[in-house]
């Protein structure tokens, strides 16, 4: 099954000792989907890690998290653009970040694996 990413997950999930902050459902999903299927990374997500990153928030690096995805036939970046933004425009109630990463779900009509509470009561297919 494919998937989409959203930041924390993507974080946890890529480092290691972080692992355990993944729910059962979320690790299996993820697992699943980088093996046998596409996992969609939303760029927003990549633009919170590298913000992350910079401001040493996070112990991951930036570009060994980029050589992983560019390196993976089972990761696939989904641009902002103009299509993406019609979707998210009528996502109200969202922070933007949050809106483009659901609408990216949305576009790629994939589950979205994340804890954040405000995504998973906006009635979008969540994995958690």
């Amino acid at each position: 099954m494919a998937i989409t990413i959203d930041t924390h997950v993507l974080i946890w999930y890529i480092d290691k000792s972080l692992n355990k902050r993944l729910s059962g459902n979320a690790m299996a999903a993820i697992v699943e989907a980088e093996q046998n299927d596409i996992v969609y990374v939303p760029i927003i997500v990549l633009m919170e890690v590298l913000h992350l990153a910079e401001r040493k928030k996070v112990s991951i690096s930036f570009n060994d998290l980029i050589n992983r995805i560019e390196n993976s036939s089972n990761y696939v970046i989904i641009p902002f653009d103009i299509t993406l933004l019609k979707i998210a425009e009528p996502l109200k109630g969202l922070e933007a970040h949050d809106r483009l990463i659901l609408a990216t779900a949305l576009l790629t009509e994939t589950p979205l694996i994340t804890k954040d509470i405000e995504l998973r009561k906006n009635g979008a297919n969540v994995i958690w």
